[in-house]
C-alpha cells in the first residue's frame, strides 16, 4: 500500500479542495504534516479526518521548512507501507495517477518514479491531458534531474534512507533536486513526462506555502540554496567549476527577474 505525505503551511483555505484528490483505494493512509500553520489548517483537516479514517494531522510548533515537514512525515509512515508518495497542498492528481506511476515503477524496475506537473491556467481542464502513451525519462546528467518535479512515488526505504537535506533554507529551493540526485547515486529512478499532476491556478492559492515568505527573502534564499546545491554536489555534478559559475549566474539572473516581476505587481 501507499502512504501519501503532504506538507502545507497556511492552505486551510485550499484543502478542502486539493486532498479530496489523493483519496484512493491504492493508499493506506494520507499524512499532513502542518508547518506551524496560523490559519484554519488544523481545522479543515482535522474535520476531513472524521470522515476519511486514513488522514493522520501532525503540527509542527513552530515553522521548520519544506524539507524537516517531509522528514517528519517520513517518520510517521506506518510500517506496513511498502511505498511513499510525496503530494503537495496546491496539487490535485489525476484519476489513474497513482496506478500509472506504480505500474511504470514495477515494469521498469525502478526504485522511484516521479511525474510531469503542469502549471493549470484559469478555468482550465485538466482532464483533457488524456494519456495516450506513457513517456519515461530516464536521468543521464544532472540537466536530466533538473526536470524533475515535486511530485513521487517511491520505495519506502529509499525516503528513510535518505530523507531530504533540512539545510536548505526559507524557499528549500533545490532540495528535492538534491534529494534525486543522491537517490540516482544508488537507486535506479525515473519520471514519466506526462502530466499526472496539476497544480491550481495562482489565483486560487496566491497565499499561504511559499507565498507567505517576503519576496526578497524568497529569491535570495533560492539564490543561496542553488548556490550550495552545487558547491555540496559538485562531485556528483560532474560539472567543471565554469559551467558551474554559468549555471549559478543564469540562474541568478531568473531569479532577480522574477523578483521584479513580483514587486511590480
Amino acid at each position: 500500500m501507499i502512504s501519501v505525505i503532504i506538507p502545507t503551511y497556511n492552505r486551510g483555505y485550499i484543502l478542502q479542495t486539493t486532498l479530496h484528490a489523493y483519496f484512493s483505494n491504492l493508499v493506506s493512509e494520507i499524512i499532513i504534516v502542518d508547518d506551524g500553520s496560523n490559519d484554519n489548517t488544523e481545522e479543515v483537516v482535522k474535520n476531513l479526518a472524521k470522515v476519511n479514517e486514513n488522514i493522520k494531522y501532525i503540527k509542527h510548533k513552530r515553522r521548520l521548512g519544506l524539507p524537516s515537514a517531509r522528514n517528519t512525515g517520513i517518520n510517521f509512515v506506518s510500517k506496513n507501507s511498502e511505498y511513499i508518495f510525496f503530494g503537495e497542498d496546491d496539487v490535485i492528481l489525476s484519476e489513474n495517477c497513482y496506478s500509472v506511476m506504480l505500474e511504470a515503477l514495477k515494469s521498469y524496475s525502478l526504485d522511484l518514479i516521479g511525474t510531469n506537473v503542469k502549471y493549470l491556467s484559469e478555468n482550465e481542464d485538466y482532464k483533457k491531458y488524456f494519456l495516450e502513451k506513457i513517456e519515461i525519462l530516464f536521468p543521464r546528467s544532472v540537466y536530466d534531474i533538473f526536470k524533475f518535479k515535486a511530485i513521487h512515488l517511491g520505495k519506502r526505504k529509499i525516503y528513510e534512507e535518505l530523507k531530504f537535506d533540512e539545510k536548505y533554507i526559507l524557499s528549500s529551493y533545490r532540495e528535492e533536486t538534491d534529494f534525486y540526485l543522491r537517490a540516482a547515486k544508488k537507486y535506479k529512478i525515473a519520471m514519466i513526462k506526462n502530466y499526472l499532476a496539476f497544480n491550481l491556478p495562482r489565483s486560487m492559492c496566491s497565499k499561504g506555502g511559499e507565498w507567505s515568505y517576503n519576496p526578497i527573502l524568497y529569491e535570495f534564499s533560492a539564490i543561496y540554496n542553488n548556490f550550495r546545491f552545487f558547491i555540496k554536489n559538485k562531485d556528483l555534478i560532474k560539472l567543471s567549476f565554469k559551467d558551474c559559475l554559468k549555471e549559478q549566474t543564469k540562474f541568478v539572473v531568473e531569479r532577480l527577474r522574477s523578483l521584479k516581476a513580483k514587486i511590480l505587481k
